[in-house]
């Protein structure tokens, strides 16, 4: 299948190198930036955008899904400007914000520049939510809110947490430790995670929960690359 793709190009259609700060750019940026409302309707075929700076000029597409690096940086501004870029919560044609992870997922092709950056971001979100990412701790569900009698709201509560925590251990959806294992990321992949008895209440917000948790990034070195042999079978 041929797909459409916007590279930068003058008006005899060659490809320019710009350098972010010239009129080039403005004239070589208009398509994607001026036209985002064409961009996201499903009848566009243009699949690939490739551009030098437009990550970094207030570009407010909100369907972004991945993200692919191709020069390497040590700037923590410039990556945040990019990542922020795909983080934003899409939107369907009619233009209405689609919520949930089975949508709003963003897949970023980095370099190895993204490890040390990775680290601390995540470091940050643990810090502003308490969250671990890839542990689970006996406590963490305690804070999810239950309807409560009367119509009154409640927390999970420590106990139940920890009968929530027992049972994902059970599963071997964790080891000992409150490690994530590779099962619980595939059944939540697959939506097929398994929760006891008496949580049906808070199932949405204790699978997003564990979404959160268990969605740890890995980042993995090109230096250790090995060439797989493929076989066919025909």
């Amino acid at each position: 299948m041929k797909l459409d793709r916007y590279f930068s190009i003058d008006r005899k259609g060659k490809v320019k190198d710009t350098s972010g700060k010239t009129q080039d750019d403005e004239d070589a940026y208009s398509l994607i930036m001026k036209e985002k409302e064409k961009l996201l309707g499903l009848d566009n075929k243009l699949k690939f955008i490739f551009s030098h700076s437009a990550l970094r000029e207030g570009w407010d597409n909100p369907n972004i899904f991945q993200i692919c690096t191709l020069n390497e940086s040590n700037s923590v501004i410039k990556k945040r400007q990019e990542i922020g870029r795909g983080l934003r919560l899409c939107v369907n044609q009619e233009g209405e914000r689609v919520f949930g992870f089975d949508t709003n997922t963003l897949t970023v092709m980095a370099n190895e520049s993204y490890e040390a950056f990775a680290k601390q971001l995540q470091k940050e979100i643990e810090d502003d939510t308490g969250i671990k990412f890839g542990l689970i701790e006996e406590h963490t569900f305690a804070n999810i809110v239950t309807p409560g009698e009367n119509g009154e709201e409640a927390y999970l509560g420590l106990d139940r947490s920890e009968g929530l925590w027992k049972h994902l251990y059970e599963q071997k959806y964790i080891d000992d430790k409150g490690k994530v294992q590779d099962s619980l990321k595939m059944d939540l992949k697959a939506n097929s995670v398994t929760l006891p008895d008496g949580y049906e209440a808070v199932s949405p917000q204790i699978i997003t929960l564990l979404k959160k948790v268990a969605g740890n990034l890995n980042i993995k070195d090109a230096s250790n690359r090995r060439v797989v042999t493929l076989s066919y079978l025909i």
